[in-house]
């Protein structure tokens, strides 16, 4: 059945994916509808900063070009980029404030860093959201689907497309025993607002990122700029930035007989966070001491989802993005398979909802592509800290990493993708393969 105003295609929500969606199938003339379970943009807050890379050639493919002229509303610091500084993403020893590892530094045109909160709202605009339409059970047919809601309603569709998250209702609907996978790390993350002053010695490291891992403890963190103040026109503003530290979830870590939970009151999280960073080299002690009992801070358990290598699905209703792949954040290409995943579905779908071809034979075919793409992925990050506790010894970027391991285990792999599947190699667990 190709999409009516009738029997449009449903896109179960309005995320990066969901909204690359409706504005590439409005491009093709696709009737569609969006469903959101949130109330507006604004529920989630200003969530992560994204670092787009190998797919800005496809956002800029699947998205009008007035649109796409636009993305520099999404930039975590526009001042910055117009200044021409770029990230070389270091990647330093926490306690001593040694350099690891950085790769090269991009122009705007290969590299760029936007909140993710800023690209949603780029991307949802001319669209129309249906909000509060929180999914509670999806019944697929040969030829139509149809979706109900907590509010009683119910929609039917030629098609859905689930971009609803990691924690898709729509996958728990179709695949209810496909579970995510938790992996053994513990993470806080902290919203903090810096003066310029303050976050200068920060931003001498890098102007948007930097990583590091602390050689004394095992724990890593990240730093990234969230807002800056040339992005307003009244710059008396502070820099925002997200500081996540994350550490392994077992028995010994910092000689404790159990595994350090995330802590539940304000006061535990604060005690926690400088206990962590006790440590830290001093060049990194600016947002240690930035940290205070009314920092936001919330906790998250780590966990991803790796798609199985013979994944298909029936009938009509597919998943996309991470409600198919859901990838820890610690090598960042999330955002970046996501966008490429609505190019996959543009390319060998949209041709089949208007007419030519076989819809279930080109919904195979997108499925296909993902899955081969995102497994290797989706399935390094839980791979690696599953194996022990990584340790940087060497790195030539952007090409190869090596990493060893206090079990003994020694992976090595790309970190920076010139293309789009990245080849992962690991040595010494015969636990994987590429593809």
């Amino acid at each position: 059945m190709i999409p009516t105003e009738d029997q449009p295609v449903l896109i179960i929500g309005a995320g990066i994916s969901g909204l690359l969606l409706a504005q590439s199938l409005s491009r093709h003339g696709i009737p569609f509808r969006v469903f959101e379970r949130d109330t507006d943009l604004e529920t989630r807050g200003v969530g992560w900063g994204l670092t787009l890379l190998w797919t800005l050639p496809a956002l800029k493919a699947l998205l009008p070009k007035p649109l796409f002229d636009r993305l520099p509303e999404a930039y975590v610091d526009r001042e910055a980029v117009t200044q021409g500084l770029s990230s070389s993403f270091p990647f330093f020893d926490l306690s001593t404030g040694e350099l690891k590892a950085s790769v090269p530094k991009a122009p705007e045109a290969e590299r760029v860093r936007v909140t993710r909160q800023g690209l949603r709202v780029l991307l949802a605009t001319g669209i129309d959201i249906e909000w509060s339409k929180a999914v509670t059970g999806v019944v697929s047919t040969d030829d139509s689907v149809t979706a109900s809601f907590e509010d009683g309603t119910s929609v039917t569709g030629s098609l859905l497309v689930a971009c609803d998250g990691s924690h898709s209702r729509v996958r728990r609907s179709l695949f209810p025993e496909w579970k995510l996978q938790d992996i053994p790390v513990r993470m806080l993350g902290i919203k903090m607002e810096l003066s310029p002053s303050q976050i200068q010695q920060i931003r001498d490291l890098d102007p948007y990122f930097f990583h590091s891992t602390n050689s004394r403890n095992d724990t890593f963190i990240y730093f990234s700029v969230l807002d800056a103040p040339g992005n307003h026109t009244d710059t008396d503003r502070p820099y925002i930035g997200q500081l996540c530290i994350s550490w392994p979830y077992r028995e010994g870590f910092m000689n404790r007989p159990s595994p350090i939970e995330i802590p539940d009151t304000p006061e535990e999280k604060y005690k926690l966070v400088q206990e962590l960073t006790s440590t830290w080299a001093g060049c990194f002690r600016p947002l240690a001491c930035a940290v205070s009992l009314d920092s936001e801070m919330k906790g998250l358990k780590i966990q991803d989802l790796t798609p199985p290598k013979d994944f298909q699905t029936a009938g009509r209703a597919v998943l996309m993005g991470d409600a198919l792949h859901a990838m820890a954040m610690y090598r960042g290409e999330g955002a970046n398979h996501v966008i490429f995943d609505v190019k996959d579905f543009v390319e060998r779908v949209v041709p089949a909802l208007n007419g030519d071809g076989d819809l279930r034979s080109a919904l195979d075919e997108y499925e296909r592509a993902v899955v081969t793409r995102t497994r290797p992925a989706s399935f390094v990050i839980y791979h690696l800290v599953k194996s022990g506790s990584p340790r940087p010894v060497a790195a030539s970027y952007p090409s190869t990493f090596k990493l060893n391991f206090d079990n003994g285990v020694t992976a090595k792999g790309d970190l920076n993708p010139p293309g789009v599947s990245p080849a992962y190699v690991v040595d010494g667990s015969g636990a994987w393969e590429q593809n």
